[in-house]
């Protein structure tokens, strides 16, 4: 038996404004960022001891485990808990022009840290683009589906219920914003430059206002979201990695500066397109 669309919309925005308020939506992201941050600092921080599963000959380590159940566990209990993380990942009614849009974006902003490079080689050629292929191969289904089944698929959508447009997807920044902290910890141990470090919150940050206002242009589908992730790790990964660029101040500021401008752009279009979170506008269909 169908449920009126109207209907449907009501129920929905009662429900979700009684549990999630902006107290709710605060706990819910401190909460979250807690737990992945005590995981991910008790990986790199913490002993490391080896396991081996002597029947399967499988050898797994504590850092590795650890690492993993920082991203994985909020991404598993926000699809078993909510149905719109669920039904976003079942949306593929995105147009194939903001799935192209998605993945060139992704892969192009790291490379613009080249115009702030003081090497003049670029990095980039078939052993790159194997690299960049093998990379975003291994990373599709793992850190970037499970951080965007949390802040798109989950905190955007719930947030987009008693929040316009742009002021959820500038909260749900924040908090992918904070949730890189440990990461950024991670960093400063490994030795990478303060000027550095300093950078990458906002780089983040554009970096959450660009997926959130894809995953509006999207009409509520993950997948986008999730491709543009992806490709953004890959290709940083790629860039960071020729010619120890990972400590040049340079590249990392030039980067920024071109994800501000195309995080305003994602984001006028996002509130020009803004409606219903999809999740609601689609409920009478389900």
């Amino acid at each position: 038996m169908f449920q009126g669309t109207e209907g449907c919309a009501v129920s929905l925005l009662n429900r979700s404004t009684r549990v999630w308020d902006g107290y709710a939506a605060f706990s819910f992201a401190v909460s979250l960022c807690f737990v992945s941050g005590a995981f991910s600092i008790a990986g790199w921080f913490g002993p490391n001891f080896t396991i081996t599963i002597h029947p399967l000959q499988v050898v797994v380590d504590t850092q590795s485990v650890l690492f993993t159940a920082a991203t994985f566990l909020p991404a598993f209990y926000c699809f078993t808990k909510f149905p719109e993380c669920r039904l976003s990942l079942r949306k593929l009614r995105a147009s194939w022009k903001i799935y192209l849009i998605a993945i060139a974006t992704g892969m192009v902003l790291p490379f613009t840290g080249y115009f702030g490079s003081h090497r003049p080689e670029f990095p980039w050629g078939s052993e790159a683009a194997m690299s960049f292929g093998r990379l975003f191969a291994r990373n599709l289904f793992l850190v970037p589906l499970w951080e965007e089944i949390v802040w798109r698929g989950c905190f955007l959508n719930k947030v987009r219920l008693f929040t316009s447009p742009s002021s959820g997807i500038l909260l749900t920044s924040i908090g992918f914003t904070v949730l890189h902290g440990p990461k950024i910890a991670v960093f400063y141990s490994s030795g990478l430059p303060l000027e550095v470090l300093l950078v990458l919150p906002f780089i983040y940050f554009c970096l959450g206002v660009i997926l959130g206002s894809v995953f509006e242009l999207g009409r509520g589908s993950l997948w986008p979201c999730v491709l543009l992730h992806a490709s953004f790790n890959a290709a940083a990964g790629v860039f960071a990695g020729s010619y120890n660029r990972s400590s040049e101040l340079g590249s990392y500021v030039s980067e920024l500066v071109v994800m501000v401008i195309l995080a305003r752009f994602f984001l006028r279009a996002a509130i020009r397109q803004g409606s219903l979170p999809a999740y609601v506008a689609d409920c009478g269909q389900q």
